[in-house]
């Protein structure tokens, strides 16, 4: 007689099992593939259990690198061109790239004057346009944009607020589950400028932007909850601490953290950590004589001065080459046509659209 333990063994041991459990390693590249296989395979890969647990496998990150183009062309001839590939794509008239958010990108630009975006997952290749819902007189506010996850739903989202000529603040939030915009008044405060991020700005289910220039301060951190859907202003350093030599947030470590110029000593940085909402700790100070492009984990990624890329452990003072060179990586993405570079992880997840019938989670 086969006792109820031995007979659960041996279903856990089943070809099904043991196939799942070896799909489930691959990297996504083999996995489009061996949908191709049969239908079972097809039908498997496609599941959101499936796919949420391909994502939670600890397979080394993919480096990204694009290369944005001379900054003083057209912004028409402007594009994002990923140059870290055997094969780079270009995505031309877009400018900025946010994310990523398990394996998915947000990317803004700008095609015949209007202000243009997609979602965009770079292991599959699926691209999704995005219309913004608002006049074309007011598109050129400038809008602020944002990209994450509601944790409670797993629903992905795209968030932006611009203010018109009345100093008056709009936002829109997408769903990509509904396929819709929702838009609404905020309350925000004032600001002249918007630092951008080194990397992601994004923490479970909220993301953060650090503002410059408000009536009562030098700086103050905006903060868009996904699940709620609703702003927040939350404190920084102190301004004796910081002042206005920041320069941006990043991720460091799974916290949300302000890279900060150190006013005392130079080709210093001080970088702050947020330990709760509010509440900011200095983890490290450091001396870098090289261009900082992005963060992993505890590691910056640096360009050297012969445009090399290497990363940079803050806790360990370790450096590390990446083996990758381009000129454009002396320069920044955003502002001088330069490269930009992120770390994400290869998934499946699927951009959701209004026909689909199933979540992807």
């Amino acid at each position: 007689m086969i006792s109820p333990t031995t007979m659960d063994g041996c279903l856990a041991n089943s070809p099904e099992d043991i196939v799942k459990e070896i799909l489930v390693r691959c990297p996504v590249k083999s996995l489009l593939r061996f949908k191709c296989v049969c239908k079972n395979w097809c039908t498997l890969i496609k599941t959101p259990e499936f796919v949420q647990q391909h994502l939670k496998n600890h397979t080394p990150p993919k480096l990204l690198i694009y290369d944005n183009g001379d900054i003083d062309d057209d912004d028409d001839d402007l594009s994002i061109t990923l140059i870290s590939e055997e094969h780079p794509r270009r995505f031309i008239g877009m400018k900025q790239l946010f994310g990523s958010v398990d394996g998915l990108f947000f990317m803004v630009g700008e095609i015949d004057r209007e202000v243009s975006c997609a979602l965009w997952n770079p292991a599959t290749r699926e691209v999704k346009p995005l219309h913004l819902p608002i006049p074309v007189a007011t598109i050129h506010d400038s809008p602020v944009f944002g990209f994450g996850l509601d944790p409670l739903t797993y629903d992905y989202k795209v968030v932006y607020f611009h203010m018109n000529n009345l100093c008056e603040h709009y936002a829109s939030v997408y769903s990509c589950s509904r396929d819709l915009w929702r838009i609404f008044k905020p309350k925000i405060p004032y600001f002249t400028d918007v630092k951008h991020a080194f990397g992601t700005a994004y923490l479970n289910g909220t993301y953060y932007w650090l503002l410059i220039g408000g009536r009562h301060s030098n700086y103050t951190i905006l903060l868009f909850d996904f699940g709620s859907e609703m702003f927040k202003e939350i404190e920084g350093p102190g301004h004796q601490s910081v002042d206005t030599n920041m320069l941006g947030l990043m991720l460091v470590d799974s916290s949300i953290a302000i890279l900060n110029l150190n006013p005392r000593t130079v080709f210093a940085y001080d970088i702050w950590v947020m330990i709760q909402p509010g509440v900011w700790n200095k983890l490290v100070t450091f001396q870098c004589f090289f261009r900082i492009k992005s963060c992993f984990d505890s590691s910056l990624i640096l360009a050297t001065k012969d445009s090399q890329l290497v990363s940079y452990d803050v806790r360990t003072n370790k450096t590390r080459h990446l083996g990758f060179q381009h000129l454009g990586l002396r320069k920044d993405a955003e502002y001088d046509g330069g490269c930009g570079v992120f770390y994400y992880k290869e998934s499946l997840v699927k951009i959701k659209r209004r026909e689909d019938e199933d979540l992807d989670h």
